[in-house]
This record gives structure tokens, sequence and C-alpha cells, in this order.
């Protein structure tokens, strides 16, 4: 059987001390784990607060706790990269679902122009 984790079984992996450590590596070892792109999107969020290299911490823990599909993994390495790049966590995220999924972006947030996907403006232009 498949279980699924949510944050805070992450962060008692990744953190060097957590009060949850022990007893989620001993899940780890009895059980398949898996975890969503959201609770990867809120690792992201609050690296700060626990200073991950949160690079090297999200292509490692993918390896541990995988997400679903492959195409979950393409958006989470994807959105690290652009984050990395210095794209907003929730932009980064945005931006590689649909690059991954081969959609344009409807945005007018211009920190788009900068990926893959075009960037379909959402603000009037002079041809509206």
């Amino acid at each position: 059987m498949t279980t699924y984790v949510e944050t805070d079984y992450l962060l008692a992996l990744a953190k060097d001390s957590d009060w949850l450590k022990d007893r989620a590596e001993e899940e780890l070892e009895q059980q398949d784990v898996v975890t969503s792109t959201y609770s990867y999107l809120e690792i992201l969020l609050i690296q700060e607060r626990h200073e991950f290299d949160y690079i090297k911490l999200f292509s490692n823990m993918l390896e541990v706790v995988p997400v679903e599909t492959d195409e979950e993994r393409q958006i989470v390495l994807k959105a690290v990269n652009y984050f990395d790049d210095g794209m907003t966590a929730f932009d980064s995220f945005h931006a590689a679902t649909a690059e991954t999924r081969g959609h344009p972006i409807l945005s007018s947030d211009k920190a788009y122009e900068n990926v893959d996907s075009e960037r379909l403006p959402l603000e009037p232009t002079d041809e509206n």
C-alpha cells in the first residue's frame, strides 16, 4: 500500500532535528510513500526559515518521497530552477506546470516572459 504524506512529513525528514524525525524514518522503512507538487511548493515557501539548500534537498527528496507521475516530477524540478532564477515560489510552479504540459500562460505578470512557455498578455493591448 502506498501512503500519501504531506509537508510535515517532508520537513521531519529534511531537518537535522525534528520531534517527528524518528517516526517519519520508521514509516519510510515500512511503507511506500508519495506526495504532491503542493508539498514541494510549501517547502519552497518556507525554505528560508530553515535555511535549506533547496536545490539539493529537492533532488534528493524526490528520490525518497516521490510525486505520483513523471510529469509532476518534472514540474517540481523545473519550478526549483525557476525559483533559483528569481521567480516567486508560486510563479515558478505556475511556469513549470504550463511548460511541462505544453500550455501558454495567460497572465499580466511579466515574470512569465522569461520562461519557456509563451506568455499571452492578459492586460489590454492597443489592439483591444
